[in-house]
């Protein structure tokens, strides 16, 4: 009797290249469904390949064999930038992971305890649409549906009424959410019945897909202000799984975090806490801007920096949080990037934040515009206070240019 083994395990480093022996099957598997994420380069030798994570961190699992991506930061800090507040054990403070699910892991407990959270204060609900048919009228007519009846049947009444339910966007995308997490074997036993506790309370509200329209639909949509760091810890659990249950003689989904993202997010959520008092500025989070003049027949030009901090209905500066070594100065196309953003919005002050081992800030003036740029390496490495400390001196720093 023939038994499948477990596929081989090929740690990397995020950023870091690393030459592996390779099935061509691997490769082909990569470069269809993973471009993104890992860079595959051919070394001119059979079978070896040069194979570099870009901003990532989790598993794959590709036909053959399985990949554990490790961040370049221990990771009681990258818990640390997803959530400040968690209670996160420092055992094994490690870069390494050992399976490469323990973010997964870390997500989904947050998920299952502010999913109780919200059961707990009762689910939010919102007036929906309802149709019904039978032998007497609840609320009005449907009269189209009425119309496509028999002619002259009247023992069926289609009715149309509005019914407050919890069953909306908003419920229904923390459902899927958690039933999409249950459905991976790389959750570990303890959270899974975390999770599947927590989702009892939602007992009612239908599984609908995780689309682009579901989260339009949301974005567009009243949503409680309680509700927003749940639905963005949903948002960002659903862009990283993968359910490809064909990668290999295994079936094993994969789990990717974007770490860019989640600096984004760490950034973010420090510079919007530090101007929440503010009676006169606000933050502008991932806002598109219209930057030119409408013209007839002629496409608008957008733009979407990270965040915007505005006066007055005038924005003053802008900031574009980048998950890549900082060595002293700005990359090109990151320094075209803002000044771009800067120059087409008005600002004062432009700013680029990367990650770094201590605050650093360095500002840069310009012959012939008033426009400035501040240059940031914010710590994402030792511990929690000291990383906190670093976000504190940002948000500082911003308030002070924004006087």
């Amino acid at each position: 009797m023939h038994f499948l083994s477990e596929p081989r395990t090929l740690f990397l480093t995020e950023r870091l290249p690393r030459e592996v022996r390779l099935a061509p099957v691997d490769v082909a598997f990569l470069l269809e469904h993973h471009r993104g994420h890992l860079e595959v380069l051919t070394t001119g030798r059979r079978d070896r390949y040069r194979l570099t994570a870009l901003g990532c961190a989790g598993v794959v699992t590709a036909p053959t064999c399985r990949f554990v991506i490790r961040p370049k930061i221990p990771l009681v800090n990258v818990f640390a930038m997803l959530d400040p507040l968690a209670d996160v054990h420092a055992e094994g403070d490690s870069i390494a992971p050992r399976t490469g699910t323990e973010t997964l892991d870390f997500l989904a407990g947050q998920l299952a305890r502010r999913m109780a959270e919200h059961i707990a204060a009762g689910l939010h609900r919102a007036y929906r649409e309802c149709r019904e048919q039978g032998t007497v009228l609840h609320g009005r007519l449907d009269l189209p549906a009425q119309l496509r009846e028999a002619p002259g049947r009247k023992d069926q009444l289609h009715s149309q009424y509005d019914e407050l339910s919890a069953d909306v966007p908003c419920n229904q995308a923390v459902r899927t959410t958690a039933e999409s997490l249950l459905a991976s074997p790389l959750l570990g036993t303890e959270v899974r019945a975390a999770l599947r506790q927590a989702l009892a309370g939602f007992e009612g509200v239908s599984s609908v897909p995780l689309s682009p329209r579901l989260w339009e639909m949301i974005a567009s949509g009243p949503i409680p202000t309680e509700y927003r760091r749940l639905l963005d810890l949903c948002r960002l659990l659903a862009d990283s799984l993968t359910l490809g249950d064909a990668a290999g003689p295994i079936p094993s989904p994969s789990f990717l975090l974007d770490l860019e993202r989640v600096f984004e997010r760490h950034v973010t959520r420090g510079v919007v806490e530090a101007f929440a008092s503010s009676r006169t500025h606000t933050v502008a989070v991932q806002k598109t801007h219209t930057v030119t003049e409408p013209t007839p027949y002629q496409q608008d030009v957008t733009m979407r920096p990270d965040l915007t901090i505005d006066r007055v209905a005038r924005t003053l500066l802008v900031v574009d949080a980048k998950w890549k070594r900082w060595t002293g100065n700005a990359e090109t196309s990151d320094l075209y990037q803002v000044l771009a953003y800067g120059t087409a919005l008005g600002a004062e002050v432009v700013m680029l934040v990367y990650p770094g081992k201590r605050w650093r800030c360095r500002e840069y003036r310009f012959t012939h515009t008033t426009l400035r740029l501040r240059v940031c390496s914010l710590r994402v490495g030792g511990t929690r206070e000291e990383c906190l400390r670093s976000v504190r001196r940002l948000a500082r720093a911003l308030k002070r240019l924004s006087c």
